[in-house]
């Protein structure tokens, strides 16, 4: 199979890598103005394990242990922030240029990153502590990669060291998240299958995901010993079985509800339910966790037996957690969880302090106006993004341009992992989404422009047979069999 070859000047690539990185500028006026970081809970929990010396994998161990080496540079929780958004910005340098590469003008290219660098969403959510900006980044690392399998297609995969940098960014979307393993398990099915009469070029990228898991999980696990205790599957199937419950009592037989007494008074189950924001169940001072860890089978059981016996209230269910990826307006009866304005109080001493009272005032006024009710269908719903971005995908699956839908599969595991695994609308959880959603758009250009990939594009993605359905004349290539 012969591919186009025509190249863009190395400065032209190089220039979109440059440009999109300034999108670090807005995103450190967050920084200045909300200093040390935007902080939760969550934050607070894993920061007091760097405290301590005692690591949990409760939120994955790995991205713990990540902030731990970034203190031990500079002892604040601002160090991890700004390595946050540092990384952030070369990541959407690196993207931009990989779309360059593909043959998007370097308008379009740049532009995307700082449409994202520009997003109210953005700036304060990548600056929070949060396990789900490590997994953005990681995510954002692979959409990179996939964009070059795209352009380089059958040569990607004859220099090692592309899929064993897919590999080690694969093997992040588990390690900083748990259910980052089914979006990974997706990206790597899909690659199988296109790959499946050749499945040995595969295997550089197979064995480095194999090989930082299990040096994660082994060697690290043990040097910081590690509480390997993780959220369990019967856990995972709890909202399942309370909506069950809540909706269609009469089909629980009286063992069943006394295992769910077992677990929490009933009466708990029914009041602190709420299908799109789960945490006030789960975290409540009744609920026995440690029951269902202790013996999960029981729970596991009931969560399966449930989902089948009421399935359209199941489906009602996963319905109204995955909603918000879906409606752009606001409903009154829902909340969106976003990252908060105050840091909660804590016994570490962290406490607001901007750098640049500017800053502070600006982005102060941006966050102010961003969460206006509204303009949130705009300024933090995912819904239109996504919307957007699966539009991108179904126009590029024509013949011309279908070559460039593979990063729609990580899109797609992704969306589907968040809309069956979220406990709460959290906008975090659809992070990777948004952003990568925004940086798909530039694909628009081949809709109107299929030629460019194989005339004035960069690295030829299409082979013969694409070529020729664009037009005869458009064809720059040689040795055509």
């Amino acid at each position: 199979m012969v591919y186009a070859a025509a190249v863009h000047p190395f400065s032209d690539v190089r220039r979109a890598f440059w440009l999109a990185s300034l999108a670090f500028l807005p995103l450190f006026l967050w920084w200045l103005g909300w200093y040390p970081a935007f902080i939760t809970g969550d934050s607070l929990d894993q920061l007091g394990q760097i405290e301590t010396g005692e690591f949990f994998n409760g939120h994955p161990a790995f991205h713990t242990i990540t902030m731990w080496f970034i203190t031990r540079v500079w002892d604040n929780a601002a160090a991890v922030s700004l390595v946050q958004i540092v990384v952030f910005a070369l990541l959407l340098g690196l993207i931009a240029k990989r779309l360059r590469e593909l043959g998007t003008p370097l308008w379009l290219a740049v532009g995307a990153a700082w449409v994202v660098g520009l997003s109210p969403a953005v700036g304060p959510t990548a600056m929070t502590l949060w396990k789900d900006i490590a997994f953005t980044l990681a995510f954002l690392w692979v959409f990179a990669e996939l964009l070059t399998l795209v352009r380089l297609r059958e040569a990607y995969w004859q220099d090692v060291w592309n899929p064993v940098r897919l590999g080690a960014a694969l093997s992040l979307l588990w390690l900083f998240r748990h259910n980052g393993l089914v979006t990974m398990l997706g990206v790597l099915a899909v690659l199988a299958i296109l790959n499946r009469r050749n499945l040995g070029r595969l295997v550089p990228m197979v064995l480095t995901v194999a090989g930082a898991v299990l040096l994660v999980q082994g060697p690290v696990f043990w040097l910081f010993t590690v509480d390997r205790s993780t959220p369990t599957a019967a856990e995972v199937m709890l909202p399942v079985v309370a909506s069950s419950f809540v909706h269609e009592p009469d089909n629980f037989s009286s063992t069943e509800v006394a295992l769910l007494a077992s677990i929490a008074p009933l009466d708990v189950w029914r009041s602190r339910y709420d299908c799109d924001h789960f945490d006030p169940l789960l975290f409540d001072p009744a609920m026995s966790v440690g029951v269902i860890r202790q013996d999960p089978g029981p729970v596991l059981e009931l969560g399966v037996r449930t989902l089948w016996r009421d399935l359209d209230t199941s489906l009602g269910f996963f319905w109204c957690r995955a909603e918000f990826l879906l409606i752009p307006a606001q409903p009154e009866d829902a909340y969106l969880q976003r990252p908060p304005f105050r840091i909660p109080v804590n016994d570490l001493g962290l406490e607001r302090s901007p750098r640049w009272s500017v800053a502070a005032d600006l982005t102060g006024e941006v966050f102010t106006r961003a969460e206006s009710p509204s303009w949130l269908w705009l300024t933090w719903r995912p819904a239109l993004i996504i919307w957007m971005t699966f539009a991108t995908y179904v126009m590029l699956a024509r013949r011309p341009t279908r070559a460039l839908v593979l990063p729609a599969a990580l899109l797609g595991f992704h969306f589907l992992n968040v809309a069956a695994f979220s406990l709460n609308h959290e906008f975090r959880l659809a992070f990777p989404l948004y952003v990568a959603g925004i940086l798909s758009l530039p694909l628009w250009w081949f809709v109107a422009h299929p030629e460019s990939l194989a005339g004035e594009g960069t690295g030829g993605t299409l082979a013969h047979d694409d070529i020729a359905a664009i037009g005869a004349g458009k064809r720059q290539v040689e040795g055509i069999k």
